[in-house]
């Protein structure tokens, strides 16, 4: 039997919460029984651009500074699934087939990559502000012209307030299924594996830091569910952290008797395992305004 393939993408440079979506939708095919084998190119990760196991769907093989932030954060929350990344998604999937014949491919930030057939195109849209300016880096934001939403199959909006399409993409999205998504906050998991809820943080001061894209998005999710961060830090997308900036981090939480430094999964995760115990990070879920319509619509493209 051959593997369906799904890719999850976007059009802009970032920000529209792919890997949470991809873990979503990964948990999702887990439970219903499925082998599932995701791809990614594993942006930033230091093993190379080569085919790399990261998870064989039994152990992770592969961390970071290694394996990129991303793929190794769906390997950590995905159990079961086998996570490989490399530049090119095709011989990773030829890979994969030989060794783990998998019922399903899910390729992580897929969009642009048009070597390898997919069955199914989910392309993730920021609801605020869908297209930017309009323009392809680096004029603009976007890495292609927004005509490309054409080729989705599915279209979700991300960090959505509500369910209206904006006006600047309703010409590109009409006759696609359309769903709508927001981020739902769990709550704080620190590294002993507690889960703090809003009541439980507060009067709790903390330094919040992250290397994500839209991090200032990050620091404003924090204060609305109740994180009261007095500092933050900002560090580039795909930051890795040396003992050296770990130091300054701590450093500032002792001067101004911080109680907890908080970050994002994708961060705490580039954290040294000896180190961890001083951090915590936000822990996420994604929430669709119709599960259930969304599950189908991939139901009736790959049967």
């Amino acid at each position: 039997m051959i593997p369906k393939v799904i890719s999850v993408g976007n059009i802009s440079l970032g920000g529209t919460g792919k890997t949470p979506f991809t873990i979503r939708l990964t948990n999702y095919f887990l439970a219903q029984g499925k082998k599932v084998c995701v791809l990614s190119r594993g942006y930033k990760g230091k093993i190379g651009l080569e085919t790399n196991v990261i998870s064989d769907g039994e152990n992770i093989l592969i961390k970071p500074p290694l394996a990129a932030d991303e793929p190794y954060m769906i390997a950590e929350n995905c159990k079961g699934a086998i996570v490989i990344t490399g530049k090119e998604r095709a011989d990773s999937a030829a890979y994969a087939m030989e060794h783990f014949r998998p019922d399903l491919f899910i390729l992580d930030d897929g969009f642009q990559h048009k070597r390898m057939h997919r069955d199914l195109d989910i392309l993730l849209l920021d609801h605020r502000k869908p297209i930017s300016t309009g323009l392809p880096f680096p004029f603009g934001y976007l890495r292609e012209f927004p005509k490309g939403i054409r080729r989705a199959d599915i279209i979700v909006f991300t960090r959505a307030d509500n369910t209206e399409v904006p006006s600047n993409v309703v010409p590109l999205v009409k006759d696609k299924p359309v769903f709508f998504s927001h981020i739902e906050f769990r709550g704080i998991r620190t590294a002993d594996g507690s889960l703090l809820s809003a009541d439980d943080m507060a009067g709790r001061k903390c330094l919040g830091f992250s290397g994500i894209a839209g991090g200032g998005r990050f620091f404003a999710f924090l204060y609305e569910n109740g994180v009261n961060i007095v500092k933050n830090r900002q560090f580039p997308d795909h930051m890795h952290y040396c003992c050296g900036t770990l130091d300054k981090l701590e450093n500032i939480a002792e001067h101004y008797k911080l109680d907890m430094i908080i970050t994002t999964q994708k961060d705490f995760v580039k954290i040294p395992e000896d180190r961890r115990h001083k951090y915590a990070y936000a822990e996420i879920d994604i929430a669709l305004n119709d599960e259930a319509g969304f599950f189908g619509e991939i139901a009736k493209k790959i049967g």
